[in-house]
């Protein structure tokens, strides 16, 4: 299991301490938020992460910008920023070699009855532009409120094979959207989106909502995806952020999911 975490989801902003927690936990990649790039370039600096890539041998994911931006925005300004500010999250991934980049879809604000073909083709014109990335886009699942665009499996995989990407499947989302619906939805992403899936988000929650709370917390039963796991080539990223100290969810995630991977737990 490639095992890494998001430093921003834990709270972390010294880039260089969440390096040594990676290397303490022998973890294989932190996850970059591009949103705090933006907002404050310095705490990501590409030459810093790429010496500590050099230094530590641990790799790099990057979350794409998510904050304030809508690829499927009916304003036209508004779209066209979200397709530029995720370009440059882009460049941003390159330039720190991360081995993929996961992107949320977008959002659907208006109830009429012509909104979702605009909305539909709005989010085909962003993602067009994005196509031919040299770094991977991982389509993220969603589908935590109803302004979320792409709903369930289906629709989202219909998307990634039009545009040639990739997914990342989010536990945390799947598991909200399925507790919603009454169901179960985290194998039928992992089933249907296939091959496509580079990337996953794993944390916990109770089912209503997303508390990224750690592995050991919550209803999700993270023993009945062991073998998946166990036998997943992509990355596995934990987004923990739990009352206390997300680091200790960090630790107490990696410890977890080991000891189910060993059979030990």
């Amino acid at each position: 299991m490639r095992l890494g975490f998001s430093p921003v989801t834990s709270g972390m902003l010294d880039v260089s301490a969440a390096f040594r927690l990676a290397d303490e936990l022998g973890l294989a990649f932190i996850e970059l938020a591009h949103d705090l790039h933006e907002i404050a370039p310095g705490l990501q600096d590409p030459a810093r992460i790429n010496e500590l890539r050099t230094s530590t041998g641990i790799g790099v994911t990057v979350h794409l910008s998510y904050v304030d931006l809508n690829l499927a925005s009916l304003i036209p300004a508004a779209r066209r920023t979200s397709v530029e500010r995720t370009q440059r999250g882009l460049e941003f991934a390159h330039a720190v070699e991360a081995t993929c980049g996961v992107l949320h879809t977008g959002l659907s604000y208006l109830e009429h009855p012509q909104a979702a073909a605009l909305v539909a083709s709005a989010l085909d014109a962003s993602l067009a532009e994005l196509e031919g990335s040299s770094v991977p886009i991982a389509l993220e699942n969603l589908c935590l409120t109803t302004f979320d665009y792409v709903r369930g499996p289906r629709h989202l995989h219909e998307l990634t094979t039009r545009h040639g990407l990739r997914n990342t499947v989010d536990f945390g989302h799947a598991h909200v959207e399925a507790t919603r619906k009454g169901g179960s939805l985290i194998g039928e992403y992992l089933d249907l989106l296939g091959a496509d899936v580079v990337h996953l988000h794993v944390h916990n929650n109770h089912g209503g909502a997303d508390d990224h709370l750690p592995t050991t917390q919550g209803t999700i039963e993270y023993a009945h995806h062991i073998d998946f796991l166990r036998t997943f080539e992509g990355t596995v990223c934990l987004e923990i952020v739990a009352g206390g100290s997300g680091e200790d969810g960090v630790r107490a995630s990696v410890a977890h999911l080991r000891g189910l991977e060993r059979g030990t737990a």
